[in-house]
């Protein structure tokens, strides 16, 4: 593992409390016919995966003054990656 621990558990922290947030705060029920999606679900996980993976790599660039290197981008898609049960359990609802 190349990351630093305080920083894994930093991303690990945002992920679980960005997953909480969307589950409190629900979803706009335009979302289908404003993105033209079939799969609500599938769409908003894309787009949560997305977002945990963009705000990681930023927060890794911020704190590092670099970007990361391949291994440690692969790691940051990981520690996202270990979340997959429930974030697809979460956004399978609105499938």
């Amino acid at each position: 593992m190349t990351l630093d621990p305080e920083f894994s558990k930093q991303t690990t922290d945002l992920i679980v409390q960005t997953l909480e947030l969307y589950k409190s705060a629900g979803v706009s029920p335009r979302i289908g016919e404003t993105w033209d999606c079939g799969n609500i679900g599938d769409f908003l996980c894309g787009f949560f995966v997305g977002e945990m993976v963009g705000s990681a790599l930023s927060a890794f660039q911020i704190v590092h003054q670099r970007e990361p290197t391949a291994d440690e981008h692969l790691e940051i898609i990981e520690l996202v990656e270990s979340h997959a049960k429930e974030i697809k359990e979460f956004f399978a609802k609105f499938n």
